[in-house]
């Protein structure tokens, strides 16, 4: 049995939810009167050397109290105070507090160390968009592996789900935490986005023979930085495919989509063509992403690729073999659980 990356030859040729509110009428008489008092009080609160200065924080949310009952009362047209309305409110908002855990390791170290779902809190300070869809999260823990305290990150078992998906389902993931699943690309960077982490990939083929790949050192960029990838400091038997050689080298490349192409393939787009999203060099020698194929296939080597391990092309026939199941999860590098 030998070993053989994919060609580069046979490569590719070419409710945001509002609120709405009813506008107020303006009334003549003691509304009228009250709202030249409250506007009268924020002129007074602008002043220099008032609560803007941060040295009464009780007048200051007394302030931003008056200016919003004033943004209200006039239909929130007020143009004049904008940025000092602005102000008000950030002091009135209480500091953000974590409500549930960061990720599965903080759960482990609550003493909870059973295997299942778990509501996680990953991204504390992130973009308003992103605090509404991603802050709180549904995800998979593995309590039992090499310690425990593992956050699942993709689960390949059965080509129940297709991977052939968007950016943007990437980006917010997609999937049953029960079955198949990919956590969001989102979700990814929120969790390694401050402290270093582990990524542990787990991998299966159809003759019940199990293999394992951890690095040390990994990290998932922002959506500005395209998701780049740090997958570094290997250990393992499953082979380092994830940095093969220069050409077919995943560590340090962006993610890429049939629809958003940010590979290094000059010829063509490696998502549409190999029909996954995954950080593609030009192209790949891993790719858990890829389509399930129940053993052995023929053809593009678009299935679940981890180009290091032998038994994936067969030298005499050249068939592929693609994966029965694969897991992908990560953990704080400095967590210690139970070995």
């Amino acid at each position: 049995m030998g070993v053989s990356l994919p060609v580069v030859s046979d490569g590719p040729r070419r409710v945001e939810n509002r609120h709405e509110f009813p506008q107020a009428q303006l009334k003549s008489g003691g509304v009228k009167e009250r709202l030249v008092q409250l506007q009268h009080c924020m002129r007074s609160l602008q002043e220099k050397g008032g609560p803007w200065s941060h040295r009464d924080q009780e007048s200051s949310s007394l302030g931003a109290i008056l200016a919003l009952m004033a943004a209200v009362l006039t239909e929130c047209d007020l143009h004049c105070h904008s940025q000092t309305l602005g102000a008000m409110a950030k002091r009135l908002v209480a500091p953000l507090e974590r409500l549930h855990p960061r990720d599965c390791a903080e759960i482990y170290r609550l003493g909870i160390k059973e295997n299942g779902i778990y509501t996680i809190q990953p991204d504390l300070h992130g973009p308003a968009l992103e605090i509404r869809v991603f802050v709180l999260a549904q995800a998979k823990c593995d309590m039992e592996t090499a310690g425990g305290g593992w956050t699942v990150i993709q689960v390949r078992q059965d080509g129940s789900v297709d991977f052939n998906r968007t950016w943007q389902e990437y980006k917010e993931g997609f999937g049953s935490l029960q079955g198949e699943h990919w956590l969001g690309n989102a979700a990814l960077h929120a969790l390694t986005s401050t402290g270093q982490h582990q990524l542990r990939i787990e991998l299966e083929d159809w003759h019940q023979q199990r293999r394992q790949a951890t690095y040390n050192n990994f990290k998932v960029a922002s959506e500005a930085q395209r998701y780049r990838l740090t997958a570094r400091e290997y250990s393992g038997d499953a082979g380092n495919a994830l940095s093969y050689s220069k050409r077919y080298n995943h560590d340090g490349r962006s993610f890429s989509t049939a629809d958003r192409d940010h590979d290094r393939y000059t010829s063509g787009n490696c998502g549409e063509y190999y029909g996954a999203g995954w950080w593609f060099d030009a192209c790949l020698a891993a790719n858990l992403n890829g389509r399930y194929y129940r053993g052995r296939y023929s053809g593009v080597t678009n299935g679940i690729y981890w180009g290091t391990w032998y038994i994936l092309t067969d030298g005499r026939t050249g068939e592929r073999y693609s994966f029965m199941g694969v897991e992908m999860k990560t953990r704080s590098r400095s967590f210690v659980g139970t070995h």
